[in-house]
């Protein structure tokens, strides 16, 4: 586990909010995943490290808590969606610790995993199927909000 003394984030906003709440529309680049945020949907970070970190995501569609890792192996489960050029393979819902999951992996090293308290609804389903992956060492284009790794 990291402590703050050994990495900080700092979170650059291209829209008035305040540090921790991104608002659409806009595309937010963070820990692994790329979303394009709709009018209306908000992310909310959580947590960071030095590989990845969590955010809540929250739209017409609910509420979605996201783990996302910019340097993970690949996720357990069957996958459902193959992946294609155009977006990542997406793993079976499955419950784990209480909560339902839904993984992505973009079939290297990026991944993100989506968790509910209840099963997931087919909105939910489609937003995630809007999710892009990055991974470590990589810098996505266009976009307008970010999570930005630092050393202290």
């Amino acid at each position: 586990m990291l402590t703050t003394s050994l990495a900080a984030f700092i979170f650059a906003i291209a829209a008035p909010a305040f540090a921790g709440e991104l608002a659409g529309p806009a595309r937010f680049c963070g820990y692994s995943p790329i979303i394009d945020l709709i009018e209306g949907e908000t992310v909310v970070t959580l947590q960071g490290g030095i590989h990845g970190g969590s955010f809540r995501w929250e739209g017409a569609f609910g509420s979605l808590e996201v783990n996302g890792i910019g340097w993970a192996s690949r996720p357990k489960g069957r996958i459902v969606s193959e992946q294609t050029d155009a977006r990542p393979a997406r793993f079976a819902q499955r419950r784990t610790d209480g909560r339902y999951q839904i993984a992505i992996w973009n079939g290297r090293h990026g991944a993100a995993y989506f968790t509910s308290p209840n099963r997931f609804t087919r909105q939910q389903i489609e937003a995630i199927e809007r999710v892009r992956l990055f991974e470590e060492g990589e810098t996505p284009e266009g976009c307008n909000l970010r999570t930005v790794f630092s050393w202290e």
